[in-house]
């Protein structure tokens, strides 16, 4: 058992791995096969997952996007989560971030619907957020979005989306939310994360957003306009992630405008570490389980 005042070793033999560093750039020639990659080895897993956890799996088109629809076998009667998959808008999907979503799916009963949106490159902004704010418009209140570094920016650019149109979501859960595009964030000054490239990261605003104005909420949501109104908001990272500081100041400009968010800092992890087969990442998950289901999260 993970003593909750240390990291456990399996997560500090994970990071101290040199073979686990990601040291990519971004490489428009070789992004075809790095997705390829990426599928397949999700693919393989993905047996593995769905008999662990006790779910059902099915690709649903739902607002003219296709979604993978994750059940759980011990399914209650809480409305459906709408999971946005992470991957720099420009890798990743449904099926590549099955090792949260299926666990959320497991550990609050409930249905999760994750779209497939579609991404840059070659479908630039606004594309994805279309995509994922065709899904939301279809899928029935309270609604709870959830999701993880550019699906956490997702999250928190529909919510604005929504909240305009006078549909307020219930939550947000976002872990490791990339909510600062703009030249401000300088990921080569930011923690030493040992998953997350800075050299990656410094190519994802002008993959995803061209030559746009970064500081839009939409495309920047730290920038929004916040107030009182705004939905509750669980944030999750750690002290060596790359995005710390944006999590941080996103969840201060939160509260400074009345609302609830609540961060929770992880000692020593990087980004979006519930991704991986730590017991941290069960634990993480488990809160924002609890938060989900407002179960009472042990502090």
């Amino acid at each position: 058992m993970t003593h909750r005042y240390r990291t456990s070793p399996e997560a500090l033999a994970m990071a101290a791995d040199p073979a686990n560093r990601d040291v990519s750039h971004y490489d428009p020639a070789l992004l075809p096969q790095m997705r390829r990659d990426i599928r397949a080895e999700a693919n393989a897993a993905m047996p593995e997952l769905v008999a662990k956890w006790g779910l059902t799996l099915g690709w649903r088109e739902i607002g003219g996007v296709s979604c993978l629809v994750i059940t759980p076998d011990q399914h209650g009667d809480g409305p459906d989560i709408l999971y946005l998959f992470g991957g720099g808008f420009i890798t990743g999907g449904p099926v590549e971030d099955l090792m949260i979503s299926g666990k959320l799916a497991a550990m609050t009963g409930r249905a999760v619907i994750s779209p497939a949106y579609r991404l840059a490159p070659e479908n630039p902004f606004p594309a994805a957020l279309d995509d994922v704010e065709a899904v939301a418009k279809t899928m029935a209140a309270p609604l709870t979005i959830t999701g993880e570094s550019a699906g956490g920016n997702l999250a928190l650019t529909l919510a604005i989306r929504l909240i305009r149109n006078g549909a307020t979501p219930e939550k947000l859960a976002l872990l490791s939310p990339a909510a600062d595009m703009t030249e401000e964030f300088d990921p080569h000054t930011a923690p030493d994360d040992p998953f997350l490239s800075p050299h990656l990261v410094d190519a994802v605003p002008v993959a995803y957003a061209g030559d746009l104005e970064k500081i839009n909420p939409e495309i920047s949501p730290i920038y929004n306009n916040f107030n009182a109104d705004w939905p509750p908001t669980l944030i999750t990272t750690g002290t060596r992630d790359r995005f710390a500081g944006q999590c941080a100041a996103l969840a201060r400009a939160i509260r400074e405008a009345g609302a609830h968010a609540d961060l929770r800092l992880w000692d020593s992890l990087w980004h979006v570490f519930e991704y991986y087969n730590i017991p941290e990442a069960d634990l993480s998950l488990g809160e924002v389980a609890a938060f989900i289901n407002d179960d009472k999260i042990a502090l």
